[in-house]
């Protein structure tokens, strides 16, 4: 008789800062239900790895459901599967803190289930070839990757059936390819089907092994799946084919199959990650083009097969080049790193809970964008930021002895090869770009952490080519018979009035120079005239202890060229919540030149449709206009952007009348369920009509302050 070894495994993740009814969603349509059916079935192994944040919360929430995974561990019946505690991406963080994140699911694994594992899930499977030292260096003995990555090496799809040995500076760990085939069929298919393909795959001596390990969320959660996996009884047929079959078809764990067979060879494994994510890291373009060459291959079915072995994208890291708001994110939890250990010699009780914060803002899924929503879900990147600029404001007790200082940096800190500016206190982070318009591209308020430039710019994706063609499904209920990467749906309808793309990341401190009949939707659009410069131009940069000063010599062109140079001058005070900005311009023409001067500001307080958030003036009545809503309000010299469920404002006090126009920036991003519409931030833009008169010096002072209500 013919026999197969087969490993099943889950990975359940919830990201830091999901909604609690999520959590609570997720448990009662997967995780119970899964253990519920898994008890019943003694002799199905299954290899499980639930992150930190589902631990936290069974801890706090669900204590049974840790007590029934306890009893299952201690039968036998699953083993537990660690790694990074907050389920960081092992590139992304430095290998210090890769390592701290592993012994955290370690300490966390041993006091609830008896040991450490020996196993490590890999967050998004994306795999560096430097990897198994850190593994090594934490004590991990195995882990699984896809098996893109093993032909991606050199080796043919009859050579994935076991496991490898790989090795980084003589430290070696072994690693598992996971069966793409089986992924897409489990549990979209037929369970026969899965069971004749591992038929297939059986031999005489029986030493073979096929690995599916995936989302434990296509059990329940993912669309329609609750139904075909529980209510149509899919796991139970799926479970009593392996009872069933079990005299050739052997379910095991991870380590029960290494204690029997040895590792087949030794491997070398590149940059990867399963190939939807390959081509979700390329640019818009590049991923089309590469669509449409895997869709012409696939129309030769003699070659297919054997094109699609050496076509694939890019890798993970170019996420931080394709979306500059996830480098920054991922720049600023390595600022956060890096000070805390310059300062982790130092003895105080917060140095752990400013690592735990930090830990939490690695968690990988607001750093990258794929079928889910990713970086594109706003208050994914508004927790990560949370917990960041939270250990911060703990390392700040610790650095200083008080609340009376004030620090300017200059660094380096996106890694672009050009300096920004920090300008910091005991109260607020700001982070200056001179390199892109002088611009404002973090505004971090501490005291209750925040960040207020946490926004994201409207860019083209590769799946926005659906809504134009018309072919997408608009709130259509489809089967559970497809696999996510299959469906192609839209929350609501129209949503290609929304593909407007932004010429510039939306930030703020961003100079305009404009024609005097602009309105709010033109600047919305992108369809108006920039008539200077300035605001994607490069500005010198000046610095001094309490104060960053941005200048620029530029031109305006409107019937002529008109040379202006444009000196802002941004201050900040010990303890303060407010800076204060001073703009200087000066027209070195030689006739009168009549100009829009602009200032855009891009504030996100999470939602544009909330009744709680609106706008507000002390100058009059803005009848609580939503954040979402579009308008102009002339003569005002403040103006505010209130959230009532934070209980935070951001107000804006100007030395002159300005006319402001503000409008919402809003993203079209594919999730799960379908393309949607996500509101980004708000953009406010004061303007002053001036007369600018050759050699003549226009001020204008603003305050841009934060207020935390009771």
């Amino acid at each position: 008789m013919k026999h197969i070894n087969l490993i099943f495994g889950c990975h359940s993740h919830q990201p830091v800062g999901n909604f609690e009814d999520v959590f609570e969603m997720a448990y009662e349509k997967a995780y119970r239900p899964f253990m519920d059916v898994l008890e019943r079935y003694p002799a199905v192994r299954v290899t499980q790895h639930y992150t930190g944040p589902l631990f936290d919360w069974f801890e706090a929430n669900r204590p049974e459901f840790l007590e029934r995974l306890a009893a299952a561990v201690r039968s036998g019946q699953v083993e537990i599967m660690g790694g990074g505690y907050y389920e960081p991406l092992l590139c992304a963080v430095p290998e210090r803190d890769a390592i701290a994140q592993i012994e955290r699911m370690n300490a966390f694994c041993v006091a609830h289930f008896g040991a450490a594992p020996k196993g490590m899930w890999l967050a998004e499977r994306v795999w560096e070839p430097h990897m198994p030292r850190t593994l090594k260096a934490a004590g991990v003995e195995y882990t699984a990757v896809d098996d893109s990555h093993f032909l991606c090496s050199g080796l043919t799809p009859d050579e994935m059936f076991g496991y490898y040995v790989t090795e980084d500076e003589g430290q070696a760990v072994n690693v598992f390819p996971i069966l793409e085939r089986l992924r897409y069929l489990i549990p979209f298919h037929q369970v026969k089907e899965s069971i004749a393909f591992l038929e297939e795959l059986a031999t005489e001596d029986g030493r073979r092994c096929a690995v599916i390990h995936d989302d434990g969320e296509k059990f329940g959660v993912w669309p329609e799946t609750h139904r075909s996996v529980y209510e149509e009884g899919w796991l139970e047929e799926f479970f009593e084919a392996l009872s069933e079959n079990r005299e050739w078809l052997h379910c095991l764990t991870y380590s029960q199959y290494m204690a029997k067979v040895p590792a087949i060879g030794r491997v070398y494994l590149p940059t990867a990650s399963y190939k939807e994510m390959m081509e979700w890291a390329l640019p818009a373009p590049m991923h089309k083009r590469l669509k449409r060459i895997l869709k012409e291959a696939g129309q030769d079915e003699s070659r297919a097969a054997e094109y699609k072995l050496f076509l694939r994208g890019s890798f993970w890291r170019n996420f931080l080049a394709k979306y500059p708001e996830a480098n920054n994110v991922q720049k600023r939890m390595l600022r956060t790193s890096a000070r805390l250990e310059r300062l982790s010699r130092r003895k105080s009780p917060a140095l752990e809970e400013a690592r735990r914060l930090l830990h939490q803002g690695q968690c990988n899924c607001a750093y990258w964008h794929g079928v889910f929503g990713g970086l594109y879900l706003n208050h994914l990147r508004t927790a990560l930021y949370e917990k960041l600029i939270a250990a911060d404001a703990l390392l700040d007790r610790i650095e200083h002895k008080n609340e009376n200082w004030v620090v300017c940096e200059t660094l380096d800190f996106d890694a672009d090869g050009h300096d920004e500016a920090i300008l910091e206190n005991s109260r607020l982070m700001l982070a200056f770009s001179a390199r892109d318009g002088g611009t404002l591209f973090e505004w971090d308020y501490k005291p209750k952490p925040f960040n207020f430039g946490n926004t994201l710019s409207r860019r083209e994706e590769e799946y926005h080519e659906l809504l134009r063609s018309g072919r997408v499904q608009v709130g259509e209920e489809g089967k559970g018979d497809h696999s996510i990467h299959e469906l192609v749906r839209a929350k609501e309808a129209g949503l290609d009035e929304y593909l407007v793309y932004d010429a510039y990341r939306r930030v703020s401190l961003r100079d305009h120079f404009l024609p005097e009949n602009i309105d709010a939707r033109a600047l919305w659009k992108g369809a108006y005239d920039e008539w200077g410069d300035f605001a994607t131009g490069a500005y010198r940069l000046e610095t001094a202890k309490d104060a960053v000063t941005l200048v620029r010599d530029g031109v305006v062109r409107a019937n002529g060229e008109f040379p202006i140079t444009v000196r802002k001058t941004v201050k900040l005070r010990p303890r303060a919540s407010e800076f204060e900005i001073r703009y200087d311009l000066v027209q070195t023409g030689r006739e009168d030149l009549a100009v829009c001067f602009g200032i855009e500001w891009a504030v996100n307080l999470l939602s544009g449709s909330a009744f709680d958030r609106y706008y507000r003036s002390d100058d009059r009545d803005l009848k609580y206009a939503k954040l979402g809503e579009m308008g102009r309000d002339d003569g005002l010299r403040h103006i505010a952007m209130r959230d009532d469920w934070q209980r935070l404002e951001c107000a804006w006090r100007f030395d002159r009348p300005a006319n402001v126009f503000r409008f919402a920036i809003e993203t079209v991003s594919q999730s799960e369920n379908g393309q949607e519409r996500v509101y980004q931030g708000s953009v406010v833009v004061p303007c002053w009509p001036l007369v600018m008169r050759p050699g003549e010096r226009v001020s204008i002072e603003l305050v841009a302050a934060v207020l935390q209500m009771e």
